[in-house]
């Protein structure tokens, strides 16, 4: 079997490790790699890009990252409350998050995003 590797970006009011039913309508780009470390290079270019452009972030198993600026907001007209604009950023192994176990990929992660 050949492994794929798939990085997306995502546009949601929830952070991109919910993973709730639909949330694949929230894709913004998304690219497909049959190499793990091209895929791995632009999930950290993407990653980069994003921190740069956003004022916080989070991540969650390092394979998931919600980037945002608590200014940006949208009114739920369902709930009757602003709810936070999320920029994710996610990669996947084989249909499922990756798990990162590279230590220089982690270390990189881990200085540029609030954990």
């Amino acid at each position: 079997m050949n492994n794929t590797w798939r990085v997306m970006t995502t546009k949601s009011d929830a952070e991109p490790w919910w993973f709730f039913e639909g949330w694949e309508k929230d894709i913004v780009q998304e690219w497909t790699f049959n190499d793990r470390d091209e895929a791995i290079g632009r999930f950290l270019e993407e990653m980069r890009r994003l921190s740069q452009s956003h004022r916080k972030s989070k991540s969650k198993k390092l394979h998931s990252i919600a980037f945002w600026d608590p200014g940006e907001a949208f009114f739920c007209e369902a709930c009757d409350d602003d709810l936070q604009v999320y920029y994710g950023l996610i990669i996947f192994e084989n249909d499922r998050p990756m798990e990162i176990k590279d230590e220089s990929v982690i270390n990189e992660i881990t200085d540029r995003i609030q954990q």
